[in-house]
């Protein structure tokens, strides 16, 4: 039961792998991402992105901004700048 999530900056790739749980600041509030979510894309505000990876570790990085895509299991995340926490 598993995503594959990525996360990109304009200057790295800053985590690919599988993940089971999604958590993102959207424009109305944070919304959460599963396996088999529908086809999405949106922007995302300044916020916490948390994911929980597949032996159940969670990590969490902050987003100022961007664009999630979510597509077939596959969570791309697109934002300028971003520090982990």
């Amino acid at each position: 039961m598993t995503l594959n999530l990525k996360i990109v900056t304009p200057n790295e790739l800053y985590f690919e792998g599988p993940v089971q749980h999604v958590q993102a600041p959207g424009l109305k509030g944070y919304f959460g991402i599963l396996k088999n979510h529908a086809a999405l894309v949106t922007p995302l505000t300044g916020g916490n992105l948390t994911y929980r990876d597949t032996s159940g570790k969670t990590s969490a990085v902050k987003v100022d901004g961007g664009f999630v895509e979510v597509l077939n299991n596959r969570v791309l995340v697109l934002t300028n700048a971003l520090q982990s926490l």
